[in-house]
């Protein structure tokens, strides 16, 4: 029985796709260290034993790998004396990157496989697969390729440079194809802007769902190489939670089992230079158990890492810490865009089920982007003001003024109900300034002049940046609109209000930093919003916003700030 246990686990198979210097896998060496200890067997065989059958790992980084295979043979050699003349065959590797092995000159390879034409053919797919293996790493994957045959050919002494690369192909082409039971990773971080173009183009292609950067990349990729029955753990940006880029991935995540979550938040790390990534670390299970109740510490709120630390090890001790939400995954899905909103009260799951989507009630639309402000925004007192329409309340009627400049919506600091009427745009003879610009640039207007029909509509709007606070305010006709100074429009002013008053409560303030508690407040976010609308209490809402905006409007113009200012009230 003892003998069948420890087969059991030396069949466990654990890897880190993206290894660097090989902290995660020492830390497993030694987990796996106890886990033979406590059946039996000794910590020389041990060592061997966790070395050869159960530690894998890959980097693109050579001097990565070199770390990784020292340190873990340091860590045979704590408890093996003579481990290292023992011919141990780790499986850590460098992903190879073939620059010049093709067709022909496998033709000259020197190795008899047991079936040639298929070793032939997987040879080449091999080669293929390796030639932008530095930039793609362990995000290249293998199918159906025979590695027992191209192993049985593989001389291990004597061998040319060219017959080293060909077994290392191999060696690594294997360790892409097989599947393991536990996968962790440190992902590496590149949003898609930084990628060279062979990586911005194989994510593009193979990994649709979380291209926009590559730590949600390498989300997919290390389910793909977990068994039904196995777990992958990572730690990474929180952004693939709530992000409209990542809501694919999203899905996906959630046909599968999050079984632990640490929301860590900032400062999760020792603090070098003030480290402010939004971090979270979790395990999930690629198999899908229905009503599972995942397990989540919400850190984010706790100043510094050795609070943090604290907490979970409290929270290890303390199920009922106000801090800790068991939830079904099943909710998740009841909420548009799927966000892993774990902490959400089920009154408020209930709020998204029976309300309508805010993009059913208004139309929420992103504005322009200029491709030069200096040269077409101005603050309003930095021109002639007899140059400026100010209250056009349609194209025909600003296009007749034959005036210059125009209100511009910029978002602005956080301030609600009205205000924030700080910049003017030359948009003289319908933009022709601006739009030709954006034809020099990206040969085309509507790539950065967007939604041109809500121009000079009134409006609710908001800033994108919600650093500050979120804050919407009311919008006369008039304006055109920034990517900055995001709206949202109706043809019914009632509506338009009502929907501004549910937005401006606290727990409008709450929905949108479930939807995306980034800095940055999206169109989409909005869209996903969701209103209830109460025909009892319709008046009495309206009555408050109608005044809430007069008062701050009489604010906004008591104060040199405002175009409209006269004199300061106290005068």
């Amino acid at each position: 029985m003892l003998w069948q246990n420890n087969f059991t686990l030396q069949e466990l198979k654990l890897i880190d796709p993206s290894m660097g210097s090989g902290h995660i896998l020492v830390y497993a060496f030694d987990v796996f260290m106890q886990l033979y200890e406590a059946e039996g067997e000794s910590p020389r065989n041990a060592a061997e034993l966790i070395l050869e059958k159960n530690l894998f790992g890959l980097d693109i980084d050579k001097r990565a790998f070199q770390l990784s295979y020292f340190a873990l043979m340091m860590k045979g050699r704590e408890h093996s004396r003579r481990i290292l003349s023992k011919n141990i065959k780790l499986n850590v590797y460098a992903v190879p990157n073939n620059s010049g092995i093709g067709e022909a000159e496998l033709q000259l390879l020197h190795m008899e496989f047991p079936n040639q034409e298929k070793a032939h053919e997987d040879l080449l797919t091999l080669v293929e697969g390796f030639k932008n293996g530095h930039d793609l790493g362990s995000l290249i994957e293998f199918k159906g390729i025979n590695f027992d045959n191209l192993k049985a050919g593989i001389v291990e002494a004597d061998i040319t440079f060219f017959d080293q690369a060909i077994r290392e192909m191999v060696y690594v082409g294997e360790l892409l194809q097989q599947k393991y039971d536990v996968g962790i990773t440190n992902p590496p971080y590149m949003g898609s802007s930084g990628m060279n173009k062979e990586l911005a183009a194989f994510v593009k292609k193979i990994y649709k769902n979380s291209k926009s950067d590559l730590f949600a990349v390498f989300i997919e990729r290390i389910e793909k190489m977990i068994k039904s029955s196995g777990y992958y753990s990572m730690i990474t940006q929180h952004a693939w939670m709530f992000l409209s880029s990542f809501e694919n991935l999203r899905f996906n995540i959630n046909q599968q089992n999050i079984i632990n979550m640490l929301h860590l938040g900032t400062r999760a790390f020792e603090e070098i230079g003030g480290e402010v990534v939004q971090t979270t670390a979790f395990v999930i299970s690629p198999k899908k158990h229905k009503n599972y109740s995942g397990s989540y510490l919400r850190l984010v709120d706790f100043a510094n890492h050795e609070l943090k630390e604290e907490k979970v090890i409290e929270a290890l001790g303390n199920c009922d810490v106000g801090y800790k939400y068991n939830v079904v995954q099943e909710n998740f899905a009841k909420i548009p865009g799927q966000p892993i909103s774990y902490w959400v009260s089920e009154n408020l799951i209930h709020d998204f089920v029976v309300g309508k989507r805010m993009d059913e009630v208004l139309k929420p639309r992103q504005g322009m982007a200029t491709s030069d402000n200096d040269r077409f925004i101005r603050i309003w007192y930095e021109i002639n003001l007899s140059k400026a329409y100010l209250n056009a309340s349609s194209q025909n009627e600003a296009t007749k003024s034959e005036k210059k400049w125009f209100p511009y919506n910029k978002g602005g600091s956080f301030r609600k109900w009205y205000g924030n009427y700080d910049y003017l745009i030359n948009w003289d003879n319908d933009g022709e300034e601006v739009k030709q610009l954006a034809i020099e640039k990206y040969k085309s207007v509507t790539r950065t002049i967007k939604n041109i029909p809500f121009y000079y509509k009134e409006c609710i709007t908001w800033g994108l940046i919600t650093s500050g606070g979120f804050s919407v305010r009311y919008r006369e006709t008039g304006s055109l609109f920034d990517v900055a100074g995001m709206s949202a429009f109706s043809e019914n002013q009632e509506l338009l209000k009502y929907s501004m008053g549910i937005l401006s409560t606290p727990i409008g303030n709450y929905i949108f930093k479930l939807l995306n508690p980034t800095i940055n407040l999206q169109a989409g976010d909005m869209k996903n919003f969701p209103i209830i609308f109460t025909t009892a209490r319709k008046k009495d809402i309206l009555d408050i916003v109608n005044q809430n905006i007069l008062t701050t409007k009489i604010d906004w113009d008591c104060f040199e700030e405002s175009w409209n200012f006269a004199v300061h009230p106290l005068i």
